[in-house]
C-alpha cells in the first residue's frame, strides 16, 4: 500500500465524471493507478474544466443538509495527486457562468428595486396615517371648541333665566311684604283689600 501524499492546491468541491479530452494521454498519480477523470460542477472560475484525481482519492464536500450529514464520511485518502488537463476555462462554461451571475445580479437588483417599491408604499402609508391622525386632532379639536362654545352658551342662557327667576321672585317677596303690612295696618279700600287688587 503506497505512503499517503501530502495535499495539493483547492480541489473543486463539486465534479462528476468525464471523459479524457481528445489528444490528452491518461496519466498515473503518484501512487501509480490510473488517474480518473473529472470535471467542474461548482460555478467558479474553474467551472466545465477537466483535471485528472487519483483513482483512491475520495472527497467529502460540505454537509448541507441532515441526510448527507447522516453518511459517514469518506476514509483517509491513499493518495491526494491532483492534476489539471485545461489551462482555461471553455466557452460554453464561462457563457454560462456570466448567465448565471446575470441572473443573479438581475434577481438581486429586481428584489432590490421592490425592496425600494415597497419601503416607498410603507413611507407613503406612514405619510397617510399621519395625515389622517393630524386631520382626526383637527376635527376633534373642533368638536370640542364647538361642544366648549355650546356649553358656555347655555350657560349663559341659564344664568340670564336664573337672574330672571330671581328678580320675579324679589319682585314677589317685597309684594307679599307690602301686602302683609298694609294688612296689618287695616288699610283697606272697598271690598277687598288693595293689595290683592293688582298693581
Amino acid at each position: 500500500m503506497s505512503v499517503p501524499c501530502s495535499d495539493q492546491e483547492f480541489r473543486p468541491v463539486k465534479a462528476k465524471a468525464a471523459s479524457l479530452p481528445p489528444g490528452v494521454t491518461a496519466e498515473r498519480c503518484w501512487c501509480g493507478r490510473v488517474a480518473k477523470v473529472k470535471q467542474v460542477e461548482d460555478f467558479s472560475d474553474q467551472f466545465g474544466m477537466k483535471f485528472f484525481m487519483c483513482a483512491s482519492y475520495e472527497h467529502d464536500p460540505p454537509r448541507s443538509s441532515a441526510s448527507s450529514s447522516t453518511r459517514p464520511p469518506s476514509p483517509p485518502p491513499l493518495c491526494k495527486w491532483f492534476h489539471w488537463i485545461d489551462t482555461e476555462q471553455p466557452d460554453w462554461a464561462r457563457e454560462e457562468v456570466e448567465e448565471k451571475q446575470r441572473r443573479a445580479w438581475a434577481t438581486f437588483f429586481e428584489e432590490e428595486r421592490w425592496e425600494k417599491v415597497r419601503a416607498n408604499e410603507k413611507a407613503e402609508r406612514e405619510r397617510q396615517i399621519q395625515k389622517l391622525r393630524a386631520e382626526q386632532a383637527r376635527n376633534r379639536e373642533v368638536n370640542q371648541k364647538r361642544m366648549d362654545d355650546e356649553a358656555a352658551r347655555r350657560f349663559a342662557d341659564e344664568e340670564v333665566r336664573r337672574e330672571a327667576r330671581e328678580a320675579e321672585r324679589k319682585r314677589l317677596r317685597e309684594r307679599a311684604a307690602e301686602a302683609q303690612a298694609a294688612e296689618e295696618r287695616g288699610d283697606k279700600s272697598g271690598k277687598w283689600p288693595r293689595w290683592t287688587q293688582g298693581k
